[in-house]
């Protein structure tokens, strides 16, 4: 019974130590002032979207001046937002206070995987989530190229997740974005076919179209119907025909039809 008394005591002393220490902390940190702020950008050695200047011109825009503030006042979660709503490159920020006066900003940008331009000119990204997201006058990212007889205006899709949204293709009118968006992330998940398609057409009869790297070549691929399949075959063909005959011997590799490889010999 006296040990349990004496732990008990001993507890309620660590406790109270603890709560006093707390409150001494908490006093102490409503004193401090902001006297430096970091910026941490994840993954700018691939992509260069965001810059540190572009983070503090973002917040200065705002009115928001953090040098010499008590720190305890300082509302992290607006910061937070307004990063994210000024900058559509961003995809995530996180802002956190020290007991030191320091006020750290942790950003994380949007990896786009393909690039969308439309006859009339107008130009966009989709990254890896299925947002669509603005080019930056700063960067250009080395992806996938989309373009040809397309109705996909930029303006159309602000705001958009292809991904979470289900957003259906629609091939007699030329909106083919969500179709366009599943056929790159096949393509960038295989990494021969990641290596080797540099670019996607959309011709006339809004048929998808595949221009590659090697090769003097159009591959016809119609729709996003069957695609693994389609794949197959044009691998198959890839390393038991073009191998043996020559990369340039063809015009077009046609995948259209079910099962069927039709080729035009170049003339």
């Amino acid at each position: 019974m006296k040990e349990k008394l004496k732990t008990a005591f001993i507890w309620t002393l660590l406790l109270g130590y603890l709560v006093a220490v707390l409150w001494i902390v908490g006093d102490e940190t409503a004193k401090v002032h902001v006297d430096s702020v970091s910026v941490h950008i994840s993954d700018n050695s691939s992509n260069k979207f965001i810059t540190e200047s572009d983070v503090t011109q973002s917040l200065e825009k705002e009115g928001i001046k953090l040098i010499g503030m008590f720190i305890d006042s300082v509302n992290t979660h607006y910061i937070e937002d307004v990063l994210a709503h000024n900058n559509k490159s961003i995809k995530n920020a996180e802002v956190y206070r020290t007991v030191f006066g320091e006020i750290c900003v942790r950003i994380e940008q949007r990896q786009p995987i393909m690039r969308v331009i439309n006859p009339n000119g107008d130009s966009y990204y989709i990254d890896a989530n299925g947002q669509v997201m603005p080019l930056s006058k700063k960067y250009t990212a080395h992806v996938i190229v989309v373009n040809g007889n397309l109705n996909e205006p930029y303006m159309d899709h602000v705001g958009e997740n292809l991904r979470r949204q289900q957003i259906k293709a629609d091939k007699s009118t030329g909106e083919l974005l969500p179709d366009l968006f599943r056929l790159v992330q096949f393509i960038n998940n295989n990494k021969f076919w990641k290596a080797q398609i540099e670019q996607i057409y959309i011709n006339g009869k809004h048929d998808i179209e595949l221009v590659p790297r090697v090769g003097n070549h159009t591959i016809i691929l119609g729709s996003v119907d069957d695609m693994s399949e389609k794949f197959e075959n044009l691998r198959a063909f890839y390393e038991q025909g073009l191998s043996k005959y020559g990369w340039n011997k063809y015009k077009t590799i046609n995948l259209k039809f079910k099962n069927q490889i039709v080729c035009t010999k170049r003339t």
